[in-house]
């Protein structure tokens, strides 16, 4: 499965040349919000999670350490994040409170866990991991505990990600030879392919309301941003630049789409209006953002 970044972990990123990275200023936008939780890697090319408003403001490293930290999700309240961390020699999954503070190892297993995605209804965590051979998707206790395992096909299968009521799964897999996302119930049964094209189709994400799912696409030659009707019908292109945008997060209600393209994090209109980019990084590599739940 060939695609824009790694599917094994979300730590090792395409960083994309900056000359080219930028669109013209244009005109100046009320600023979208709430926060994002996303991954910079400035020091050392270590990444790190962090924190901003979704204006660029205010950011904050919540990580803070050498090892290489990606892959944030939130807990359903927005008070914790679960992540991947290289920081103990392999990749393992850890949760930590908002601020940082915390850190707490969830799996202790020889092999790659990875991906994780906070289940809705805040009680459980999908990720995955190659503990059986090939990479799969696996549940947990928000604790670490009752590892099941969801899928179980010969290819990879990668990239969870809940429907907001908690009862099915986006995921990518490659068992029809390329990179496409399929949805099924939260059990593992009923898996159904939702893009069914020969081009690479990745990284879902859920609408709030649950009617649409947002992913990256090289459909068109480049990898641009695409949101579909849940059950794959609809489809339409939300960005148009040659830069290759990835890694779709909407924000909680649900009128903007945040994303990157590998260097800079960009926020629009959930129609595609309005882009703008938050970030503007000139010695560090912004991606993977993550939009917070909305909090009491």
């Amino acid at each position: 499965m060939k695609c824009g970044r790694d599917l094994v972990t979300t730590a090792a990123w395409l960083a994309v040349a900056a000359a080219g990275c930028s669109e013209a200023e244009g005109p100046q936008f009320a600023p979208a919000p709430g926060q994002l939780a996303h991954v910079s890697e400035g020091r050392l090319d270590q990444p790190d999670i962090f924190l901003m408003n979704a204006d660029g403001s205010g950011r904050v490293n919540l990580s803070d350490t050498l090892a290489v930290d990606g892959g944030p999700s939130w807990s359903p309240d927005g008070t914790k994040l679960v992540f991947e961390s290289f920081r103990h020699g392999n990749d393992e999954i850890y949760v930590m409170n908002a601020d940082g503070t915390g850190v707490t190892r969830l799996t202790a297993d020889t092999s790659l866990d990875a991906q994780p995605a906070w289940a809705p209804g805040g009680t459980r965590i999908a990720f995955v991991s190659n503990r059986d051979g090939n990479l799969e998707i696996y549940l947990m206790d928000t604790g670490g505990g009752n590892v099941t395992r969801v899928t179980n096909d010969g290819a990879n299968d990668v990239q969870p990600a809940w429907s907001p009521d908690g009862a099915r799964l986006a995921f990518v897999t490659d068992r029809d030879g390329n990179g496409e996302i399929y949805v099924m119930d939260s059990t593992g049964a009923n898996a159904l392919n939702r893009t069914a094209h020969a081009a690479e189709d990745l990284t879902p994400a859920w609408s709030p309301d649950g009617s649409k799912i947002a992913f990256m696409s090289d459909r068109d030659g480049d990898f641009a941003i695409y949101v579909m009707n849940a059950d794959g019908s609809g489809v339409v292109r939300l960005t148009t630049s040659v830069v290759a945008y990835e890694q779709p997060t909407w924000s909680p209600d649900g009128a903007y789409v945040a994303f990157d393209d590998g260097n800079d994090i960009w926020v629009m209109r959930a129609d595609g209006t309005e882009l703008r980019n938050i970030t503007r990084s000139t010695f560090r590599l912004d991606h993977t953002p993550r939009w917070r739940p909305a909090v009491p």
